[in-house]
């Protein structure tokens, strides 16, 4: 072999070395995102629907000991779907419990993406957490937080991978303006002009299965998470605003109704 080709080989070698190293790199990164603290974030609850080893992961947050605030579109009814709740599932280990009941908020439009599943007291100690002052709202600019165990991992076209992480994972981002006429893609569920949430950070996105999450600011619940771009970073993520449907949600919580 000659010094120039010698010295290609090594370049080639080089080259497949730094590219290999890149591919392991994006595959390994997370979204920005950082373990949650084990003392906060104890009300967040795992939600799966399960049919043969197919899995769809979601959150929720205990906003009663008997309800859960969380995505309507989370919710499988067709044949051969199991759905199940867990509490306690951070910091862990978590216990399942029954789901009794759901309830989907619907008008003349149709149902919009927020839902109260109502379950089984928990037989383990469980945080709830604090529904919204409406007098005080998140203005453009705020910051809010969010949890979820939706997919951290992405492939070479930046697309979000269904991996769950070991640890409940946290992100601050900042209120936006929403885009006019946000639509659910292949969802048959409304997210109303008016009553949209949207936030966004740079290089943080939220991943699928972090769907029904809560949104918090001064940590209270102001949003239920609904979704954000396939792609990481590719728009801003998106909520249904818990004021919008504070009556609605105290009709079923309230001591008459929710016990």
């Amino acid at each position: 072999m000659t010094a120039m080709a010698h010295l290609k080989f090594l370049l080639l070698l080089l080259w497949v070395g730094v590219t290999e190293s890149a591919v392991l790199d994006l595959h390994k990164r997370i979204f920005n995102g950082y373990d949650c603290e084990n003392t906060k974030h104890l009300y967040h609850v795992k939600i799966t629907a399960t049919k043969g080893k197919a899995v769809a992961r979601c959150g929720g947050s205990l906003i009663h000991r008997e309800w859960v605030l969380t995505a309507a579109h989370c919710w499988k009814d067709q044949s051969g779907w199991t759905m199940s709740a867990y509490v306690g599932i951070h910091p862990g280990p978590g216990s399942m419990v029954t789901i009794r009941d759901h309830q989907i908020f619907e008008d003349l439009r149709g149902k919009h993406d927020i839902m109260l599943l109502r379950i089984s007291p928990a037989s383990i100690r469980t945080d709830l957490v604090q529904l919204p002052d409406c007098s005080i709202t998140p203005n453009i600019g705020n910051e809010i937080k969010i949890a979820g165990l939706g997919g951290y991992l992405v492939n070479l076209q930046n697309i979000a991978l269904p991996d769950e992480p070991p640890h409940l994972q946290c992100a601050k981002m900042h209120v936006v303006n929403c885009e006019l006429n946000l639509t659910p893609c292949d969802l048959p569920v409304l997210w109303p002009n008016g009553k949209t949430m949207c936030y966004e950070e740079a290089g943080v996105d939220t991943c699928p299965g972090d769907s029904g999450g809560g949104v918090l600011f001064n940590n209270t619940i102001y949003g239920v998470h609904v979704g954000s771009g396939k792609c990481v970073c590719s728009r801003s993520a998106v909520s249904l605003k818990v004021c919008s449907y504070i009556g609605w949600i105290n009709n079923f919580i309230t001591p008459n109704n929710g016990k």
